[in-house]
């Protein structure tokens, strides 16, 4: 499964990459793919992406089109693919194996939904990273931290703990605070502070918040 989910990966990138290059479409990984490189060890199933189609001339219809060309598979069928990204602002689809799928989050430039806000916070701070020994562009440590908050799911809070104790002493902490109030998770932000001393501590005061 590793060396299925890496060759997934490499797909990905290089078409990513190649429409970055070619047609100025911006991308940017997130989730669980990341773990690894920004939190502790841990096994993902799935690759998660963000991508700016508005600042180029490539239409969701192009895009999904582009997909399919390349020899991506869909869950269902393109037009059904199609028809949901334009309701959810998701694209989902497999790999050429049909193992491995990819969720594709499309930027929405404004928004008042935190989880849509959080697309262009984090494309503005995209960095380039080495996954998988390939160098590709990243969400930023400290945008890993705030989308984990965002989600807030339990394993969501220990990515971000673990991502503060490994490298809290290179955070830009103004930066995650201004967000943090910007998507209204404040309160999130200060227990993850709070609890870089006492980690137990941090969780069961997240779990009763």
């Amino acid at each position: 499964m590793e060396n299925t989910y890496k060759q997934a990966f490499l797909q990905i990138i290089d078409f990513l990459e190649g429409l970055e290059e070619n047609k100025g479409v911006k991308y940017y990984l997130v989730g669980g793919i990341l773990v690894n490189l920004y939190s502790d060890f841990r096994i993902t199933r799935d690759i998660d992406i963000v991508i700016d189609l508005q600042s180029s001339n490539i239409t969701l219809a192009d895009y999904i089109s582009l997909l399919e060309k390349n020899n991506f598979h869909p869950l269902q069928d393109w037009k059904t693919t199609l028809f949901l990204a334009r309701e959810i602002n998701i694209i989902q689809f497999l790999d050429k194996s049909d193992t491995v799928r990819y969720d594709n989050h499309i930027v929405v430039k404004i928004s008042s939904n935190k989880y849509k806000k959080m697309g262009p916070i984090g494309l503005k701070k995209r960095v380039r990273e080495r996954v998988f020994g390939i160098e590709c562009w990243v969400t930023s440590k400290e945008d890993f931290i705030l989308s984990k908050l965002v989600y807030g799911g339990w394993q969501d809070y220990t990515d971000a703990l673990g991502c503060w104790l490994r490298f809290q002493n290179e955070l830009d902490k103004d930066y995650l605070e201004f967000v943090s109030s910007q998507l209204d998770i404040e309160q999130e932000y200060l227990l993850l502070k709070s609890g870089i001393d006492d980690p137990d501590d941090f969780f069961k005061r997240l779990k009763g918040k």
